[in-house]
């Protein structure tokens, strides 16, 4: 009888000889296939493409209206009658307040009736008067001219005492002639000459007077046309632009929201107190801060695309109309000024908005996938789709990033192609791939995060 142990022995030395037996087997049939090619790694890709891409600063401020008037009264009294409230449009012009005019109606009447007095004394018509002053102004030409000579000359004074002049001058003339031949006494030549020249300081006395009369006339016109603008002032009028904004043809498009009123019927308001504000909000403007480094990338003109929380999908274009020169030394930024259309009322001034002034539009840039950008231990690169294989272009350089794309640059970039977007964790330069369809694409292993170098600028593809 065989001893258990030499059993147990003999069974582990026959399985070692049948194993080596297998062993030998594959080895052989190794030797003679050869070695295996590696399995194609499964991809996704997307296109490499060619865009304008748009350099832009991205900029916050606030809208504020192109006009911001504070209306003010220029006369003190008490609130007849108040025509608009806030939240109505007014145009230029159109009464905001009307105070009481009584006193001022009682003070034009006064100085209306003395001027119509000194008139009368001049024996002209209030037309003629006013014709007077259109051609010649409230100046001296109006009191001393040839016009106002003949005007003088026309007063029924100043007549009265030329013809009683031109009598003595007769009678003097007469007794002259008398006192040649001897026939007249040499006190009755006398008389003569004395009562002409009285007859001579009349007239000119009388002359003077008249033009005393045309003085007070235009004294008491400009009495009466500072009674009519007090009266007038006494209505508080939307102000009317004196040089029509942007964007507006005429000044006749132009229209004032009302943004506060200050003043109720009834109220006793004093000279230059606040009675509304006004806002001209079409045009708007944007105020911007921009970093100092963006000083040379800034040009009037260039275009601004405009976003505001209440229209968060509306974009609205502007352009820079004003640059500050200076730089503010504590925020180190200038500002920018940029005109912004409003035709539809959309947007309000006092609220925030933010802005991409675009700087610069680069024609036929590459563009590619975010996803297609691989970084690792400090080098940016992607893997460009050549039939079945891949190339790596491990000098890519990031520019532009936008939503899903991101612009790169590369000596070794073609016009167009296809870049892997999944996968490339298992590639190389060189590997073999096997493109998926994108919705097969939830079955290939998971690629590292991609990201693209950031910049300071964003952009925008065309």
């Amino acid at each position: 009888m065989r001893h258990p142990l030499s059993a147990c022995l003999a069974l582990a030395i026959g399985c070692l000889a049948v194993g080596q037996a297998g062993c030998s087997e594959e080895g052989a049939k190794a030797e003679v296939e050869g070695p295996t090619e590696p399995r194609p790694i499964p991809v996704t890709t997307a296109p490499l493409e060619r865009r304008t891409v748009e350099r832009t600063v991205v900029v916050v401020g606030s809208l504020r209206g192109w006009e911001e008037v504070t209306v003010g009264a220029k006369r003190s009294g008490r609130v007849l009658q108040v025509f608009r409230d806030m939240g109505d449009r007014v145009r230029p012009g159109e009464p905001l307040v009307q105070l009481e005019t009584v006193d001022a109606k009682l003070a034009y009447d006064v100085a209306e009736s003395k001027y119509l007095a000194e008139l009368v004394k001049l024996g002209i018509t209030a037309e003629a008067a006013d014709a007077f002053i259109k051609e010649y102004g409230i100046t001296e030409t109006l009191i001393r001219g040839q016009h106002a000579e003949d005007a003088i000359e026309r007063v029924p004074g100043v007549i009265q005492m030329r013809v009683a002049m031109e009598k003595a001058q007769q009678n003097l003339a007469r007794q002259r002639n008398l006192n040649k031949r001897g026939a007249g006494a040499i006190q009755d030549l006398e008389d003569m000459e004395s009562d002409y020249r009285v007859a001579a300081a009349a007239y000119d006395n009388a002359k003077v007077t008249a033009r005393n009369v045309i003085a007070m006339a235009v004294a008491n016109r400009l009495a009466r046309d500072q009674a009519e603008q007090t009266l007038a002032d006494l209505t508080i009028r939307t102000p009317v632009p004196q040089e029509t904004p942007p964007i507006r043809e005429t000044t006749d498009e132009v229209s004032y929201g009302v943004a506060q009123r200050s003043v109720a019927e009834g109220q006793m308001i004093r000279e230059g107190e606040a009675v509304f504000e006004l806002v001209l909000d079409h045009p708007l403007r944007l105020r911007t801060s921009v970093p100092e480094r963006f000083t040379e990338d800034l040009r009037v003109g260039q275009t601004v695309r405009i976003s505001v929380p209440s229209h968060p999908e509306t974009t609205f274009e502007g352009k820079v109309s004003r640059i500050n020169p200076t730089v503010d030394p504590a925020s180190r930024t200038f500002q920018v000024e940029t005109l912004v259309p409003n035709e539809k009322g959309l947007l309000r001034p006092g609220g925030f908005a933010k802005a991409s002034i675009v700087t610069e539009a680069s024609a036929g840039a590459a563009v590619a996938p975010i996803e297609a950008i691989v970084q690792f231990a400090g080098v940016t690169k992607l893997f460009l789709v050549e039939n079945d294989t891949v190339r790596a272009i491990d000098d890519i350089v990031t520019g532009v990033e936008g939503p899903g794309w991101v612009e790169v640059s590369s000596k070794s970039l073609p016009e167009t192609g296809q870049v892997v977007i999944t996968g490339q964790s298992m590639l190389a330069d060189g590997a073999r791939i096997v493109i998926r369809k994108p919705e097969d694409a939830d079955d290939a292993p998971e690629a590292p995060t991609a990201t693209a170098k950031g910049a300071s600028k964003t952009g925008v593809a065309r």
